[in-house]
This record gives structure tokens, sequence and C-alpha cells, in this order.
């Protein structure tokens, strides 16, 4: 009678054991595919013309992390943006040429989705465009001032010294020699004020040459942020937009993995401080955009519930 109540209770427990839930393993010819079709989708609604002078996502790679989640890396351009930290740092570069603005179609036409064609926009970059330029001739100018001011100096100190040998002369000679030696003294002088008037002039000069190239470099800094800022607003929107319309179509993750982002090399701001550039990274939960996509929650709630960070 035990041992038939010990093969009942073995017999429930394998049974038991059986009808646990398994993980089902990820079908990773499923989940290529449709990495592959959303990458298309997000190439077509966030990627710009590679031409194009500013901040721009050049190209989107894909890969997949076992019981973690997908991960999206974004190669970053930037024309014109990085040259703002070169300008700072007393290097210019080339000026950029301004490039018309580009309309970007889903093929389903369901998103239209226009990004920097604004007039704000092409004012920003034309600013940025203008203070680079000017920012070179300033350059060029504080340096030319430099090297007059070394000039001066030099024959400054050239005139102090013949002035000296001079005076000594003047103390060991005759009084006829004395009086040539007066009006060489005399001429010399007069040269002397006016290297040294010179030189205050150069000297305020390049004084205001270098207040005019800080506020260019300002300039530049604002213009800067101003897109910075403009444009992780329209990628950060267009993103949300993409997860909630088409989201769907990762149905091969777990709801307990995640989809990231990463825009590469993003963040060039601590480039002065020899501090390397850092990516601007974007975590979401599946499923919080399954239930973006079935309408349980909007899209600003999506954006609000992802983890946003730079490393």
């Amino acid at each position: 009678m035990k041992m038939s109540k010990r093969i009942y209770a073995l017999s429930a427990l394998v049974a038991s054991m059986w009808a646990l839930p398994i993980a089902a393993k990820t079908d990773m010819n499923a989940l290529t595919g449709e990495l592959e079709i959303m990458s298309s989708i997000l190439q077509t609604a966030l990627k710009q013309d590679n031409q194009r002078g500013s901040l721009s996502i050049r190209d989107i790679d894909y890969t997949y992390l076992q019981d973690q989640g997908v991960v999206f890396k974004m190669t970053m351009n930037h024309y014109g943006y990085r040259q703002v930290f070169a300008f700072i740092d007393g290097h210019p570069s080339v000026p950029v040429a301004p490039i018309a603005p580009n309309v970007f179609h889903l093929k389903d036409g369901d998103i239209d989705i226009r990004i920097d064609e604004d007039e704000i926009e092409d004012a920003v970059e034309e600013a940025m465009e203008q203070a680079e330029y000017l920012s070179q001739e300033s350059i060029s100018k504080i340096r030319s001032l430099g090297e007059k001011l070394r000039e001066l100096s030099w024959e400054e100190r050239d005139y102090q010294r013949r002035r000296r040998d001079l005076e000594f002369e003047k103390s060991n000679s005759d009084n006829e020699r004395k009086a040539d030696i007066e009006e060489q003294l005399s001429e010399l002088n007069a040269e002397l004020k006016k290297i040294q008037l010179k030189r205050t002039e150069v000297e305020r000069y390049k004084t205001k040459t270098e207040t005019e190239r800080q506020a260019l470099v300002k300039q530049r800094k604002e213009a800067a942020a101003h897109e910075r800022k403009g444009f992780l607003t329209s990628f950060e929107q267009n993103l949300g937009q993409v997860l909630c319309r088409y989201g769907a179509g990762l149905k091969a993750l777990d709801d307990k993995e995640h989809v990231n982002f990463v825009l590469s090399d993003f963040d060039s701001s601590n480039r002065r401080a020899q501090q390397s550039s850092q990516d601007r990274v974007y975590v979401f939960k599946h499923s919080d955009i399954q239930a973006c996509v079935k309408d349980k929650i909007n899209q600003e709630r999506l954006l609000q519930n992802g983890q946003v960070y730079g490393f």
C-alpha cells in the first residue's frame, strides 16, 4: 500500500515537471528576417542624405544578444557639427556648402517624415558656416598680428640697445661729439616712440580681433547646440512613431527582452578635455513596444518609459 502511494506521488511529480512551461528558444532565422525588415524601415525613416552638411545617420547595423534583446547601432555623420570643436581648438576646417534638404517617405505611405526642412534649421546651418569662415580669417589675423608684435619688439629692443650705446659714448665724449650724439639720440627717441605707439595699436587691434573670435566661438557653439537639440527631437519622435506602428513585426523577440538603439559617437562636446566621444543609448522594453502597438500606451509614454544615457 505504501509502495503504491510512493509510485503515485512520483508519477504526479514527473507529470507536474512535464507540465511546467519551457522557455521557447528564439527562432534565429525568423528574427533575422524581422530585424532586416525593421532595419529597412528605420533606414527610410531616420537616415538622411549622406551629403547633408549637418548631423545625420549614415548607417544602421543590428545584432542580437541571447535572452537580452536586439541592438541597432546607428553610425553618425558629423559634417559641420564636429567642426565646431575643431574650430574652438583653433584648427578651422573647410566651410561646408549648403545642400538642399530631403524628404523621406515610407513605401506604404504611412509616414511622411521631414527632417531639417524649416527655415530655422537653414538659418542655423548658414550661421555655423559663416561663423566658421569668419573664424578662419580671425585666426589668420591673430597669427599675423602676433608675428608683427614680435617684429616690433625686436626692433624696439634694437633701438634701446643703440640708445644705451650712444648714452655711454656721450658720457665719455667732448662737447662737440656730445652735441652730435644728442642729435642722434633725439632722432632715435622719436623713432622709438613711433615703434611703441605702433606696437600699442597692434596690441589693441589684436585684442579686438580675439574678442570678435570669441564671439564667433559662442555663436558656433549655440548654433551647434540648437542643431543637436533639433536632431534629437526629430530622431526621438520618428523613432517612437516607427516602434509604435511597426514594432509588431518583432514577433520572434520575447516580451522580457529589450530593443536598444545606439547613436554611435554622438556627443563630441568633451573632445577639448581629451575625452572620447560618447554614444547615446536608448533602451526600450519589448513589452512596452507591443503595448504601444496595441494602443495600450501612447508614443509619448513609450519614450518616457525608455532609458536614455551616454556611454
